[in-house]
């Protein structure tokens, strides 16, 4: 029997996702966002209908920001205090084709800590490689135990299915 899985967000557990959107939207579109204005329903955020805003989203998406994400503050030091203990796996929303980035990420900031990365392309629905699963069928997929998340809806959704 292997070591206990616990499945670890990427983007705001990890890395500084938003923050990044965030400038990312005032330094391209002119806004003057703090992380305090920032949501998913970024239509709401930028002030732009829903077809804007995924224009906005997928633009970003392939901007290549991903690679200059900053990490969260203490991160490194808590995965290499659950490390000896637990396997550490990465199970992000994003689409399938952003995994070998998140690897690279990874490796850079996190090196040796994250087993694999797994992708449930929640938000890549302007892309065919979009496969829209939830992140609870990923994390039974992979047996996770555990979830570590910032989405309150993730967690509520893992813990009813009993990870």
């Amino acid at each position: 029997m292997g070591k206990p899985i616990i499945s670890l967000d990427i983007d705001d557990v990890l890395s500084q996702t938003a923050q990044a959107i965030v400038n990312y939207g005032n330094h391209k579109w002119g806004h003057a966002h703090t992380i305090e204005d920032f949501t998913e329903h970024m239509a709401m955020m930028w002030q732009v209908d829903d077809g804007e805003a995924e224009r906005r989203w997928l633009e970003f998406m392939d901007s290549g920001h991903f690679q200059t994400f900053d990490v969260i503050p203490d991160a490194r030091r808590v995965l290499e205090g659950l490390s000896p203990k637990y396997a550490l796996v990465a199970v992000t929303s994003r689409r399938a084709v952003l995994a070998p980035t998140s690897r690279t990420w990874l490796s850079s900031h996190y090196p040796g800590l994250i087993d694999e990365v797994y992708t449930a392309g929640l938000y890549g629905r302007g892309y065919q490689d979009a496969h829209l699963l939830t992140k609870t069928d990923v994390l039974k997929r992979v047996k996770a135990d555990f979830l570590i998340d910032d989405q309150p809806k993730h967690c509520i959704s893992a813990a009813a299915a009993g990870i």
